[in-house]
């Protein structure tokens, strides 16, 4: 989360920097100029994020692969339950060690989710096209990442109030250890975890497989938007190349007519 909090405020950064540039000036050729070169840069950094996106997309496609592989262990130990009444101490800390990476998948995921919502924003404020794109087609990223997050929340938490605990209590891999191995002390406490892990990996298959699809459509429009403000640069480049042509020639016809001066 701290890293993809970073990786926004960066992108905050340089787009103010952008903009504000891009607004100092427009008088005479200078300022055309200047507003040319930096629709360049919005583009080529809008561009940046709308690819970040896709590698998002992707990165969620392996979460996805890796929670259906714990999803499955978790029925098998189900039917171990069932069978033999308690999970050997062996199998138990497999059980263990995939919750600690399904903690970090969902972790790496909310993180992922908070960027993603957030470059939502930014583009709806530099690009206007963008807002267009995603009226026509009805679309809200921010308010899915916004129902998913809040969906996930309340899905652990009444997950975890069955166990008698609270999202404070796995803050770490080291409390999440401790609690993992009090509730092994008895075959009730197994079957709870077990039964709350796979509430919780089945309600994040479902989420995983939503927030790809989101963001592919999310970076879709943004590219979409960032083609559009470049064609918007192309034609403002062709404006500004015609109207330094004609003053160079009012110069040289001036220059011509009035021959050297003292």
């Amino acid at each position: 989360m701290k890293q993809s909090k970073r990786i926004f405020t960066s992108f905050i950064t340089a787009s103010a920097l952008a903009l504000s540039t891009a607004n100092a000036g427009s008088v005479g050729g200078i300022g055309a100029a200047s507003e040319i070169t930096q629709l360049a840069n919005n583009s080529q950094l809008a561009s940046q994020y709308a690819k970040q996106l896709q590698q998002y997309a992707t990165q969620l496609q392996q979460y996805q692969t890796a929670v259906n592989q714990f999803t499955n262990q978790v029925q098998s130990y189900k039917l171990m339950l069932q069978n033999i009444g308690t999970l050997p101490s062996s199998q138990w800390n497999q059980f263990a060690s995939s919750v600690i990476k399904m903690k970090k998948i969902m972790d790496n995921t909310a993180g992922m989710t908070y960027t993603a919502a957030n470059y939502d924003q930014m583009f709806k404020q530099q690009f206007p096209t963008y807002q267009e794109l995603l009226d026509s087609g009805k679309s809200d990223p921010k308010n899915t990442y916004r129902n998913l997050s809040r969906h996930t929340n309340e899905t652990v938490k009444d997950a975890l109030k069955q166990l008698n605990l609270s999202q404070s209590d796995l803050e770490s891999d080291t409390s999440t250890m401790r609690e993992l191995q009090n509730l092994s002390q008895s075959a009730e406490g197994q079957l709870g975890a077990i039964q709350a892990a796979n509430e919780i990996t089945l309600h994040q298959t479902n989420t995983l497989k939503k927030l790809e699809q989101t963001m592919l459509m999310q970076a879709n429009l943004q590219a979409q938007a960032i083609a559009a403000s470049q064609a918007k640069e192309d034609a403002a480049r062709a404006d500004f190349d015609k109207f330094k042509r004609k003053v160079n020639i009012n110069i040289n016809d001036s220059q011509n007519a009035g021959g050297r001066q003292w």
